[in-house]
């Protein structure tokens, strides 16, 4: 089999500076939950962080993020500020972006991907993310949409988050919280 060399792409210098342009990015973000009594009054926190109900009398709840136009429901996440620690910037980033404190409970996973980043670049650069996620109870807040880089929040029940998420890694993520959360319920 002969291989006709005019018909192969050709590997310009765009092409080449652009196999250059990678880099990693570091994130965190976690799985904020709440319980709600069955009356749909939130339970009351604890100074130690626990619910005021017992977790049987309540449903649980997660709060998700809405980003481009509405259309990518997700967790809430993001990068690492200069000298900050995975969990400090898994809380920073769910309160920047939901209004609501957290403490933390317990790591998760880490879940990687790669993508293109397009954003105000002439070449664009291929990201290799690693997210470090954790499982968060909400102590106190209001859910707050006001950051710019969010489009709406809102609270779910496992089922319904599960449903409208977009991205699969994410929801593995979840689906091991609810696992967790299950197992530590009275």
């Amino acid at each position: 089999m002969t291989i006709d060399r005019n018909s192969l792409p050709k590997i310009t210098s765009e092409v080449r500076r652009t196999w250059r342009r990678t880099r990693q990015d570091r994130s965190a973000g976690g799985v904020a939950y709440r319980y709600v009594p069955q009356d749909g009054a939130t339970a009351p926190a604890k100074a130690d962080g626990a619910t005021g109900e017992s977790l049987s009398a309540g449903a649980l709840q997660i709060a998700l993020i809405a980003t481009h136009g509405n259309e990518r429901w997700q967790l809430p996440k993001g990068s690492r500020e200069s000298g900050e620690t995975s969990i400090e910037t898994a809380i920073r980033e769910v309160e920047e972006e939901t209004g609501l404190s957290t403490e933390n409970i317990q790591f998760l996973q880490t879940i990687d991907y790669w993508y293109w980043d397009t954003y105000q670049k002439e070449v664009p650069e291929l990201v290799h993310k690693l997210v470090d996620f954790y499982l968060l109870h909400v102590t106190s807040g209001e859910l707050n949409d006001s950051s710019y880089e969010v489009d709406d929040v809102q609270w779910f029940t496992p089922e319904a988050a599960l449903d409208i998420m977009t991205f699969e890694g994410e929801k593995v993520v979840v689906q091991q919280a609810l696992s967790l959360l299950s197992s530590t319920r009275t």
